[in-house]
């Protein structure tokens, strides 16, 4: 997988759950991939849903798809709704600009 993950690589698996390498079996499911970008910025945060309880604090996660294959995504937890804890994996990077 490419270290610049895109809104791409996570909206084909928009709804479908992610395993988490520690702790072991630990599942989020992709619950939101909303788009934030300008001309100068791409910026896209995603939305996983697990368990209430136990939670998993701030950190660097090592996530696996069946599909998508792994990724690290820095997860913040949001805090918790009907559906369980809630967490942010945020992303904003400056666009390169032709000729820049």
């Amino acid at each position: 997988m490419s270290d610049a993950l895109t809104i791409g690589n996570f909206a084909p698996y928009l709804h479908t759950r992610f395993v988490i390498a520690q702790p072991a079996n630990y599942q989020l499911e992709l619950t939101e991939v909303t788009d934030y970008s300008n001309a100068q910025l791409e910026q896209f945060s995603l939305i996983f849903t697990g368990t209430a309880l136990p939670w998993l604090p701030q950190a660097l996660y090592t996530l696996v798809h069946p599909e998508m294959g792994e990724c690290e995504l820095f997860l913040v937890p949001l805090g918790a709704d009907a559906s369980g804890m809630r967490y942010e994996a945020a992303f904003s990077r400056f666009i390169d600009a032709p000729g820049a």
